[in-house]
């Protein structure tokens, strides 16, 4: 077994050389037997072997005595433990999660904490080829792709897995030839989690129908399957997609499998089918102002681009104009103010605007849309919505334009034009309202 780990590790690149690995150790034959081979593989490999322990503190006694057996073990060989403890039934309660994720989160918090202290660190946990099991079924109940049928992969980050190609069976005949002792973590016989459940009733059934079950062939293959799709769906990317933007038409083009990648590289990792589904419907049939929301985003159609912004970020407040000053609206980064006008000055006649007196009795004011607002052009009048479905402003940025007002009277609008009615004629006083974009 040691050979066929060592071969493992050779052909994923687990343990470069120079490389310091700090094996996660909770004192179960799992964790125990990957610190013993490990240990016996050190010297041939050239690497710094570090444990660590963390106690959840969710069995009382009981895991006090996890973290002394590790030690004294530790301490014997002239191993380094790094300890940490949390705990974490109170945590779970203050998150409003469940225990087992919780525990996670603090224990993989912790092995972060010490690698980063330490440099060329992996991270080393026990899990092997039943758990690469467990997790597929769990995933398989839970609804799952290609990537979740994946199972767990052998390397994730600086996070290794050198016994994942063994079994439970194998690791406990090692300890017994080997001496290597262990502690039995009284949780493991409890139902209440569902990996127990399928560790103790489903799989005991299918390996009945097949002695011999194990996905480790299968997890590498679709694995493997799983990278040249997300390479397909990355190299699209690269060649169509400008920040969060990309072709309507180019996307719903491509095949199913790649063209689902492509959206959560670019949209989130973490999106769920539905919202995946939402996104390449709103590609292939979307009119050219709907839009999708997805967490912490709104992705919307101008015509056929799809353009992600952040959902909260595409509005501004109103703000009153002062006559005397100039003021700055962050969230568009523009700068407005009120100058003296010149009849016959050369200006830009969709950025600045020149407003009579008369018509700002109730003072200046710059807001986003709102339904309603109706611009009075040479033309006749036209609602701003129709305006900026003309001119083509993508939808995304309809409410960061602004639209000046006095009153309910909308005077002009950035970038579309001016009311007729607050145009000044001949000699009639008036004040030239000046935009430009404020410096970052």
């Amino acid at each position: 077994m040691l050979d066929q780990i060592e071969d493992f590790c050779l052909q994923y690149g687990l343990i470069p050389p120079g490389a310091h690995v700090l094996a996660c150790v909770s004192g179960g034959v799992d964790s125990m037997c990957m610190l013993s081979v490990l240990e016996r593989l050190r010297d041939r490999g050239g690497f710094t072997l570090s444990a660590a322990h963390f106690n959840h503190r969710l069995r009382g006694a009981e895991s006090d005595g996890d973290e002394a057996f590790v030690g004294a073990w530790c301490r014997e060989r002239g191993i380094p433990l790094y300890t940490g403890s949390g705990d974490v039934a109170l945590e779970a309660r203050r998150r409003g999660r469940g225990i087992e994720e919780t525990a996670r989160e603090l224990r993989y918090g912790f092995f972060h904490e010490v690698a980063d202290t330490l440099g060329n660190v992996r991270i080393a946990t026990a899990h092997n080829a039943g758990d690469n099991l467990e997790t597929v079924l769990m995933r398989i109940v839970r609804g799952t792709g290609l990537r979740g049928l994946g199972g767990i992969p052998p390397v994730s980050g600086r996070i290794i897995r050198p016994l994942l190609c063994v079994t439970r069976e194998e690791i406990e005949a090692y300890c017994r030839e080997n001496g290597v002792p262990h502690r039995e973590d009284s949780s493991n016989e409890s139902d209440e989690f569902v990996r127990n459940r399928l560790r103790h009733t489903v799989i005991p059934a299918l390996k009945a129908l097949n002695p011999s079950l194990n996905v480790t062939g299968m997890t590498r293959l679709l694995r493997q399957d799983e990278a040249y799709l997300a390479a397909q769906a990355a190299q699209f990317l690269r060649e169509n997609a400008t920040g969060l933007s990309v072709s309507a038409g180019k996307l719903s083009a491509l095949p199913a499998p790649v063209a689902s990648r492509a959206v959560r590289a670019l949209f989130g990792e973490k999106l769920g089918s539905a919202h995946v589904e939402a996104v390449l419907a709103l590609a292939r049939d979307g009119g050219p102002s709907d839009k999708v929301s997805l967490p912490g985003l709104t992705v919307r159609r101008e015509y056929d681009v799809l353009t992600a912004a952040p959902a909260d970020g595409d509005t501004f407040e109103e703000t009153e104009i002062p006559l005397d000053r100039p003021v700055i609206i962050e969230d568009i980064r523009l700068k407005i103010e009120c100058v003296p006008y010149e009849p016959g000055g050369i200006y830009n006649s969709l950025t600045n605007f020149p407003i009579k007196r008369d018509k700002i009795k109730a003072g200046i004011y710059v807001r986003p849309r709102r339904t309603g607002d109706v611009l009075r052009l040479p033309g006749g009048s036209r609602s701003v919505k129709k305006l900026m479905i003309d001119r083509k402003i993508p939808a995304s940025t309809r409410n960061r334009l602004p639209v000046f007002v006095s009153g309910d009277e909308v005077l002009a609008v950035y970038g579309l034009g001016q009311s007729v009615d607050s145009l000044p004629a001949g000699g009639e006083p008036a004040v030239l309202l000046k935009t430009e974009k404020a410096e970052e």
